[in-house]
């Protein structure tokens, strides 16, 4: 009778199923990426989204695997926000920020920004709630930008009391003439022409050409019929920007001084 022994598989046998073994493993490994890792990867992605200029498709991807890598990290959302923002895609900006809140709501920037989209959409109670958050925060940065939109917010809402007293705030901060043009909107609208006017010249004290300060200057003093002083202001402005819709208006209301004579 032919006893059938199991042989031991040659040598040949041997190395390919060590091969094939060794490369199960390492296909195995590779798969497996740790926190740390994938932490350090998402960063990359980010820097990487950082450095490819105006390609915003190839940035957003970019930032879209870091949000993947890093789920849980705020800052790579609100980038990705900031990124459809720049290109006035309002509502993806929004549902980025809002996403970065839910996973992180102490990161301070992302009120900020949210705020200041709601601005953009014309959204003032919305902007009010989110820009005054990010005023609450502690090391704010750029307040006085913050207050402006503030501010903003109120004067278009139509409360100007608010409005006053957030620009008001501003200028405790640093004095500006922005911030001093728009306060004497505030006045304008309420017809305070004192605190107008005075406004008004301070800012053009910080920045003599300012254009809207000659402008709201000689409608004020148009107004209050010293007409001297108007026309030096409407002259100002067609002599900074002579193709402007003010310098037109301008020129119109002089063309009438003229024809009084």
């Amino acid at each position: 009778m032919r006893i059938h022994s199991h042989h031991p598989p040659s040598r040949r046998a041997w190395l390919l199923f060590s091969m094939l073994a060794g490369l199960l493993l390492f296909s195995g490994a590779c798969t497996t990426v740790s926190p740390g890792d994938k932490k350090l990867l998402a960063h990359k992605k980010f820097e990487e989204a950082r450095g490819v200029g105006h390609l915003k498709q190839e940035r957003n991807k970019k930032l879209q695997e870091a949000i993947r890598l890093a789920p849980k990290e705020p800052m790579y959302r609100v980038a990705l926000g900031n990124a459809y923002f720049k290109n006035l895609e309002l509502d993806k900006a929004e549902r980025m920020y809002l996403s970065a809140i839910k996973v992180d709501p102490e990161f301070v920037g992302t009120y900020r920004q949210l705020g200041r989209l709601y601005v953009q959409k014309s959204q003032w109670d919305n902007a009010l709630f989110y820009l005054n958050r990010a005023l609450s925060r502690p090391n704010i940065i750029d307040p006085i930008q913050l207050l402006n939109w503030v501010a903003y917010s109120y004067y278009r809402k139509g409360d100007l009391p608010k409005a006053e007293k957030a620009w008001l705030r501003a200028l405790d901060i640093h004095d500006s003439d922005q911030i001093r043009l728009n306060l004497a909107l505030v006045y304008k609208e309420s017809q305070q022409w004192d605190l107008a006017r005075t406004s008004l010249l301070k800012a053009l004290e910080l920045n003599p050409k300012l254009l809207s300060a000659h402008f709201t200057l000689g409608e004020i003093y148009y107004r209050s019929k010293k007409m001297g002083k108007a026309r030096k202001h409407f002259t100002e402005v067609i002599q900074l920007e002579p193709l402007s819709e003010q310098a037109r208006v301008s020129k119109e209301i002089l063309n009438k001084l003229s024809a009084k004579k």
